[in-house]
């Protein structure tokens, strides 16, 4: 597709984009989740729709969008398929963190191919040892959210010490798709058809510039700002950009209450008509109610999130506890959801050809999340509320 004049709002356009593919990934949904990795077709379809344009950097033909345009286009995703939407969501934050990297990083990735999509391996694992000229990586990590299309993956491990007296260093190392393999392990009930299967890396060379400490990325100081100047590469990483990760929920949860209510308003059993029953009025009331106030949540941390960086391009330590605050209330409020609507689906709702049952499935999924942890946040944004230092620091 060609790229967008100017004058075009381009965030809007893109968002429009993705609201005019939902019926294509909904007819498609139950396939993805059978083939449990996202489709060909469905990823041609969002980079033939400059979709996967939104959060890469304009120097190698993106867009740079702010996060809330990007995770407005993640939650019309997610209308049509909760395991597209994520995957979309995934690429849109590992470009976003990508973008922060070394500069000669990103000319790796995207200077050969404009179009490549990047996976990652977050949880630390690996062991690294310091050879000459760079680093040598080995190890495996597990919920690599959309490998089979990506040719890039960045996996979390920890960097020997240079000297004596030195700790080792949390940090990204980016690899090729040529240093890695695919095992897939990836059987399960929720988010299936996001293939985040295990990345297995052997005796791979990393060198230094594709090496990227983790501090200064939660920190919003990544070394690519020097070169892309868009306010969504000064992110503080882990209070931010992991808003990708709740943003598919939204709109799964939208598709399922969409359903609820289409369904619903023509059942009946016995000759009782189950849409004039109060106690289901009530639950969609509040399912609704709670979708609701996710949205609002997640437009105001966004919006203000931006609106900080575009100004004086820091957050401070009390928002970004609200931010990872709001990432897991979020997650809670759709689950709760969720469990409204699908406590009143019915002996139907079990069957695995049910649309309701994999909707429920995939927001429980996104909840099940360490980010989406309302345990571990709620204590977080509380301590630094009191006046105490977070025991968590990822904030």
């Amino acid at each position: 597709m060609a790229t967008m004049a100017k004058d075009v709002d381009i965030g809007a356009a893109l968002i429009e984009r993705a609201q005019a593919l939902v019926p294509d990934l909904a007819a498609r949904a139950g396939e993805t989740a059978a083939l449990r990795r996202m489709p060909d077709e469905t990823f041609r379809l969002l980079r033939d729709s400059d979709l996967l344009k939104a959060a890469r950097a304009e120097r190698f033909g993106g867009y740079a969008l702010g996060l809330d345009e990007v995770l407005e286009i993640v939650v019309r995703l997610g209308r049509g398929c909760g395991s597209t939407a994520w995957v979309f969501g995934i690429y849109c934050d590992h470009a976003i963190t990508v973008g922060m990297f070394e500069p000669e990083a990103q000319d790796d990735v995207w200077g050969a191919d404009p179009e490549a999509v990047i996976s990652s391996g977050l949880a630390p694992s690996g062991k690294v040892e310091r050879v000459p000229g760079g680093y040598r990586l080995d190890g495996r990590w597990q919920f690599s959210s959309g490998c089979d299309h990506a040719g890039w993956v960045f996996v979390q491990s920890m960097i020997p010490p240079a000297g004596e007296g030195e700790g080792p260093i949390p940090a990204y190392l980016l690899l090729p798709r040529s240093d890695w393999q695919i095992d897939d392990t990836w059987f399960v009930t929720g988010l299936a058809g996001t293939g985040s299967k295990d990345i297995v890396v052997e005796n791979a060379f990393v060198p230094p510039h594709r090496v990227q400490p983790i501090a200064p990325l939660n920190a919003g100081e990544g070394p690519g700002a020097r070169v892309n100047r868009a306010p969504v590469y000064r992110l503080p990483r882990i209070a931010t950009v992991p808003f990708s990760l709740v943003a598919p929920a939204l709109g799964v949860a939208d598709a399922m209450i969409d359903a609820f209510v289409e369904r619903t308003s023509a059942r009946a059993t016995r000759g009782v008509r189950h849409a004039e029953l109060t106690t289901v009025q009530l639950r969609l009331a509040e399912a609704a109610a709670e979708r609701d106030c996710a949205r609002l949540l997640l437009a105001r941390a966004t919006a203000e999130t931006m609106a900080a960086m575009r100004g004086a391009g820091k957050l401070g330590l009390e928002q970004r506890a609200r931010n990872r605050r709001d990432m897991a209330y979020i997650a809670t409020l759709l689950t709760r959801a969720a469990e409204r609507i699908y406590g009143v689906t019915g002996a139907s709702g079990l069957f695995d050809g049910n649309p309701m049952k994999r909707m429920y499935h995939d927001i429980r999924a996104v909840a099940a999340h360490h980010i989406t942890a309302w345990d571990i946040a709620g204590p977080t944004y509380g301590q630094v509320a009191l006046g105490l230092e977070p025991t968590n620091p990822l904030v």
